[in-house]
């Protein structure tokens, strides 16, 4: 047995900490804008932020699937993608909340 720790795969912890980010950045711009979230130019800004964070996670925890054999972290990797497809979803319906 090695006395040498293992690399920690860093695309999956990446991966997994992208929703959170988007979570932060959601929530101050809710609190910047306040009461007219949509007719706010904070709206624009959230349109325009959160969809790559949430990407680049999924591209991330994709990227981190074939180390999971040497590196670990199996749990980093599903959990980040998982959480990060389900909040695009969430960003997407949104979206249609906010068009109406």
């Amino acid at each position: 047995m090695s006395d040498k720790p293992k690399k920690a795969n860093t695309f999956a912890v990446l991966g997994f900490l992208a929703p959170f980010v988007a979570a932060g950045i959601t929530c101050g711009l809710l609190l910047m804008a306040g009461d007219d979230f949509k007719s706010s130019g904070v709206f624009l800004v959230y349109r325009l932020a959160i969809p790559p964070v949430l990407i680049a996670g999924v591209v991330l925890g994709i990227k981190s699937i074939p180390h999971i054999s040497e590196q670990g972290d199996k749990d980093y990797v599903y959990t980040g993608l998982f959480l990060n497809l389900f909040f695009l979803a969430v960003f997407s319906l949104s979206l249609i909340y906010f068009s109406r």
